[in-house]
């Protein structure tokens, strides 16, 4: 299977148009016509899952997370990034993403994370972004529970009273510091990470509750996601979705 017939997949299931201004998505490494037998999908693309792409022979690594993003402008040994995208180019591992494109898509990563709640958005929070979903009139501490369960995390931390009864959630996976506003009108709860503290003073000001789900557990389905679609599209391709890619956070 060439490359090529891979990027116009994934052009169909996340749009390049649909990324943010400041995104990096699409082909990164590699060439187009390259023949592609294994594919491993990734939330981030490190030296640890390009050596596990290696080492299960895959031709092909698709994340989420963009590899080249901060304005490199070196690719050497001397950076963990250089030596990773040496490795990947050395051992002929192209490298793919799909990011806010894929995060915004009918059906992309804000749908699955409702989908895997058991729920459905009934609205987004601005045009394509983040998802409004009826709770189920859930008290926060019970939605808690929900998420806590579908996505294996031990714990969430929250803003506001646990005992309170939620009629309409918001979602934004990863980062949804830049939607808290818009997520509070049309919301009592909103699901999101990396909020800072005084933007979580807002949300209280505000009555609204705040649960919050690490960057790394909101968005790690998205292997699941990606393998899912890459696998019903390509049966002949074998599809790995990375055990190295792992939570930099973990629990004391």
């Amino acid at each position: 299977m060439k490359l090529e017939r891979i990027i116009d997949f994934m052009e169909e299931v996340a749009p390049k148009e649909g990324a943010m201004e400041y995104d990096n998505v699409g082909l990164l490494v590699g060439r187009c016509e390259k023949d592609i037998a294994r594919i491993l999908t990734a939330l981030d693309c490190t030296i640890e899952v390009v050596r596990e792409a290696k080492e299960k022979n895959c031709d092909l690594i698709v994340c989420h997370h963009p590899v080249l993003f901060g304005g490199t402008k070196r690719i050497t040994d001397e950076t963990k990034e250089g030596e990773m995208l040496l490795f990947a180019i050395e051992n002929n591992i192209a490298i793919f993403a799909c990011h806010t494109n894929l995060d915004f898509a009918e059906g992309g990563l804000n749908d699955y994370f409702l989908e895997k709640l058991g729920y459905k958005a009934t609205d987004t929070i601005v045009e394509n972004e983040g998802r409004v979903f009826k709770t189920g009139n859930l008290t926060v501490g019970e939605l808690c529970e929900k998420i806590k369960a579908a996505f294996d995390v031990p714990y969430l931390r929250i803003a506001g009273d646990k005992d309170r009864e939620t009629v309409m959630g918001a979602v934004c996976t990863g980062s949804g510091k830049s939607l808290l506003h818009e997520a509070m009108e049309k919301a009592d709860c909103y699901i999101t990470g990396d909020m800072g503290h005084h933007e979580i003073l807002t949300v209280l000001e505000n009555d609204c509750a705040y649960i919050e789900i690490s960057h790394y557990d909101s968005e790690k389905i998205v292997m699941e996601l990606l393998g899912k679609k890459l696998g019903e599209k390509f049966g002949e391709i074998e599809i790995f979705q990375s055990i190295e890619n792992k939570n930099p956070l973990t629990f004391v």
